[in-house]
């Protein structure tokens, strides 16, 4: 018989996790520290890659030829959210 107290247990930490994760990157919006876009502001959608995570699409932004990346998640749980944590810190630290 499985152990259902500890899986129970490990997924309520993953979902902690997850939770105080969305809440930090929130607090980095709300503070300017992450850019944040509407998805209805964007147009021209061009599927450019793909990984272990999700989709990349170049995009260009309002009515402007200005391009961007964007990323899609197949999945929203604990290890995309380490992996959004990752390349945040990666591109952050790389501008310092």
């Amino acid at each position: 018989m499985p152990n259902t107290n500890f899986e129970t247990q490990s997924s309520n930490r993953s979902n902690e996790c997850i939770d105080e994760c969305i809440d930090l990157i929130e607090d980095a919006i709300s503070k300017k520290n992450i850019k944040y876009y509407e998805y209805n502001h964007f147009s021209n959608f061009k599927k450019i890659g793909f990984g272990g995570f999700g989709m990349v699409y170049h995009a260009d932004w309002k009515n402007s030829r200005q391009p961007f990346a964007l990323k899609s998640f197949f999945n929203f749980d604990h290890d995309t959210v380490k992996e959004i944590f990752r390349e945040v810190i990666k591109t952050y630290m790389s501008f310092y």
